[in-house]
């Protein structure tokens, strides 16, 4: 592998740890840590310093007194483990697997078995760790676009229609501007989250998101003051997307209308950038210059979605107009329903559970698939229904 990894290896016995330590040699490689666990806690990695990347743990006397132990950890937030045990019996190799253990290793031990296990186990740690799930950024390319409503519908389609567990994370440090649209307080702030973001494990996480009867986890301002009064966070918001993209398939974030230090981050990682624009001359100038600015970040046309929000086939600037203006970007569209958008918002209810065979709807579930959703199943007497019903809209659109 490119980089040493750092490993841990513990027991109960010295002698085991330093027969481990000759079978390993001197030309392995590894960066080696020795624990040895003395009366008292069975863990490991209890009062540890550091997290290692791998951890070989000897059994001894005790030994399956220890495994007992360790079943009552959280797993899924530690490094891998490998066992080695003397005796290598069910009843142990059964502990073993409940304590997390991703291999089981019984004597007698060879260098090359012990060495391969290692390989295994730091490979699984470094696929785990590296982010899985997409970003997709939604802003206004001009005040009152609409970026909130579209990017929290969004949030909600992708994870109750196209079922990507999904995070919601808006960047308004001035306002909590999420909660009108599920009708919930929020857990913890944003604030609070980026200042905790290099701790945070799985699990914290999660805990630390507000959770929509829904399954969307949603993170917003929490009463924190302006930005323009605080430090540079940038840095913290790098570390806490990363995380949360390895955690949710999809993270959605509503960002506010500018580029710099604290958006860069998001921009960055983004796999699709979403420009809510409206059919009026000032958003249209506004939506180029955004263009002009998400291009000198380095985002390419083909990764820039622009959505007309509040469309209306008669308006002066018709979506021909956008397409000559804009060449080069892909354009959805949101038709125009001030009643039924309204009332969703103020019930605090999203749009798809709100109304769901609007025209609204329906475009904010395409919207869900063009931006990599999956798309609704064909089975079931509501599946066919509905792509029946987005079938006849799409044909009288290309009409």
């Amino acid at each position: 592998m490119s980089s040493r990894i750092q490993l841990l290896l513990a027991s109960r016995s010295k002698q085991a740890l330093a027969d481990l330590v000759a079978k390993l040699g001197s030309n392995h490689g590894y960066d080696v840590k020795l624990r040895h666990i003395e009366n008292g806690h069975s863990d490991p990695l209890y009062g540890l310093s550091f997290v290692p990347d791998v951890v070989v743990m000897v059994l001894a006397e005790r030994g399956h007194h220890d495994l007992t132990e360790l079943t009552k950890e959280q797993h899924a937030l530690r490094p891998p483990m490998i066992v080695v045990a003397e005796q290598g019996d069910a009843q142990t190799m059964r502990l073993a697997m409940q304590a997390g253990a991703r291999d089981f290793l019984p004597g007698p031990l060879g260098t090359e078995d012990l060495v391969a296990s290692i390989e295994r186990a730091a490979a699984q740690k470094i696929k785990a760790q590296a982010p899985s799930g997409s970003v997709i950024a939604v802003v206004n390319a001009k005040g009152g676009s609409g970026a909130t409503f579209v990017a929290s519908n969004l949030a909600h389609v992708l994870h109750s229609v196209s079922k990507h567990p999904t995070a919601l994370v808006s960047l308004d440090m001035q306002f909590d501007s999420l909660t009108q649209y599920f009708d919930m307080a929020l857990k913890h702030g944003l604030t609070e989250v980026l200042e905790s973001a290099a701790d945070l494990d799985t699990v914290a996480l999660d805990a630390y998101l507000t959770h929509h009867e829904s399954g969307l986890r949603l993170l917003a301002a929490k009463g924190e003051n302006s930005f323009d009064n605080r430090i540079d966070q940038s840095a913290e918001l790098g570390i806490l997307l990363d995380k949360m993209t390895r955690q949710y398939e999809r993270v959605v974030v509503d960002m506010p209308r500018r580029v710099d230090s604290f958006t860069r981050p998001v921009l960055d990682r983004a796999t699709r950038v979403v420009l809510v624009v409206q059919q009026t001359l000032s958003h249209l100038r506004d939506a180029t210059r955004m263009l002009q600015m998400f291009n000198h970040h380095g985002l390419r046309n083909e990764q820039i979605l622009v959505v007309i929000n509040r469309f209306e086939k008669d308006a002066p600037l018709s979506l021909e107009d956008v397409q000559g203006a804009l060449q080069g970007i892909q354009i959805a569209t949101i038709p125009s329903d001030f009643r039924t958008v309204a009332e969703s918002i103020n019930v605090g209810v999203p749009m798809y559970e709100h109304a769901r065979g609007s025209s609204v709807t329906k475009s904010l579930v395409n919207l869900g698939v063009t931006l990599g959703g999956r798309s609704i199943k064909s089975g079931g007497l509501f599946g066919k229904a509905f792509s029946n019903l987005l079938r006849k809209e799409h044909g009288r659109e290309s009409a």
